[in-house]
Parts: C-alpha cells; sequence; structure tokens
C-alpha cells in the first residue's frame, strides 16, 4: 500500500494546475502528475477519487479569482457593472489557464466553488429582470465572446515582439498601393500600439448594449 504523501492537498492541485497550463488538460494524468510530484501515483487517491475530483478541485481554486464586483449584483442597476467586472476578470484568469473556460462550461462533477460562481453569474442576471433562458443565452453569448477574444490574442501575439514590430513585419509584406486599407491599419498599430484590453471593453460593450434593448424590450 502507497504510504501516505507529505505533501498538501493544495500543493498538488497547485502542480496539477501547472501541468495542465503547460500541456492542456487532456495532457494531464494522474501518473504524470505523480512523477512530477515524485510520489507513487496510488498516493495521490489519499486526497483525490478520480481525475474528474482533481479537476473539479483545480476549478475551485481558481474561479474564485473571477470577481463580479463588489454590488454582486444585488440590485437590478448593477448587472452591467457586474458583467463587465467578471468579463474583464475571466479574460485575464481565461488567458493565463487556456484550459479552464472548457472545464467549466462541461465538467460535469463539481466542487461548490464552481456551483457558487455559476450560481452568482445567472442569479445576476435574473435579478435584473431577465428570465432564466434569456440569462442563459446571455452568459453564453458573453463567454462566447471571452473564448474567442483569448483565441485570438493567442493567434496574434508574440511573447518577443512588440505589437510595433509585427505591424512592421507585416506590412512589409504587401503592397501598400494594392491593400490601402490594411496599410492605413498597419500603420495605426504602429504609430500607437495595440490595446488589447480596449478593444475588449468595446467589443464586450457592444454586446451589452444588444442586451440591455432586450431588457427594455421586457419591460414593454
Amino acid at each position: 500500500m502507497a504510504k501516505r504523501p507529505n505533501l498538501t492537498k493544495d500543493q498538488i492541485i497547485t502542480k496539477a494546475i501547472a501541468l495542465a497550463d503547460k500541456g492542456g488538460i487532456d495532457a494531464l494524468s494522474m501518473r504524470k502528475l505523480a512523477g512530477e510530484l515524485n510520489i507513487q501515483a496510488m498516493s495521490l487517491y489519499y486526497h483525490f477519487k478520480t481525475k474528474d475530483d482533481l479537476i473539479s478541485q483545480m476549478t475551485d481554486k481558481l474561479v474564485t479569482q473571477i470577481e463580479f464586483g463588489e454590488a454582486v449584483g444585488e440590485t437590478a442597476n448593477d448587472w452591467r457593472v457586474s458583467m463587465v467586472n467578471r468579463a474583464v476578470s475571466a479574460m485575464n484568469l481565461f488567458r493565463e489557464h487556456a484550459w479552464l473556460p472548457f472545464v467549466i462550461d462541461a465538467q460535469i462533477q463539481s466542487g461548490a466553488k464552481r456551483l457558487d460562481y455559476l450560481n452568482t453569474y445567472l442569479g445576476i442576471l435574473r435579478r435584473a429582470g431577465f428570465p432564466i433562458q434569456m440569462a442563459i443565452r446571455i452568459t453564453s453569448l458573453i463567454d462566447s465572446y471571452i473564448y474567442g477574444f483569448c483565441l485570438q490574442l493567442t493567434h496574434v501575439s508574440d511573447e518577443e515582439k512588440a505589437s510595433e514590430e509585427l505591424a512592421e513585419s507585416f506590412a512589409a509584406g504587401f503592397d501598400a498601393a494594392e491593400f490601402p486599407y490594411l496599410n492605413e491599419a498597419a500603420n495605426m498599430v504602429i504609430d500607437q500600439g495595440y490595446d488589447a484590453a480596449a478593444d475588449f471593453l468595446f467589443g464586450l460593450n457592444v454586446i451589452l448594449n444588444g442586451v440591455s434593448l432586450e431588457l427594455e424590450a421586457l419591460a414593454l
């Protein structure tokens, strides 16, 4: 029988998160995790019944970092502020842990903190006056935007080069006279840089403007 490990549960979860960050959630296995921790795989089962149990606790550890703001949508007028706070917080977290959003959405087994997070998210919209079906659709819409934005950033980012340098390299690859609008866009980035946060908030506010119209329509 495997000896009880000296590692704490939190230390194991932290290592599991690091492995998932490096290779994705599908690359995480109990055997690989045990190897990284220099323990026997069976030792992990003192803390976690299954891999799904481990993943649910990894999710619980991270999901508490997603913030809705101080108001937490307690009144109908707070909902939009809470949605912005939550979206920005989630976007930053998902950029660091690319596997996390898919686990939050798809994982059947759930820890109490994930359940509280999801319940709070829907509750803000319900208290604002959205029917439950519409609240579900809104969360799906906002999250799809966040996931897509994070994915797009992975395609265009380069840790070794600034956005201005990337724009210069891009512009050098085509004839400015033949593609004037692309040249205009590239020169804007060369002159001003690229503000990912501003782009994210612009798109988010466009979405929330449309959602606000839906809420107004419900009152008619």
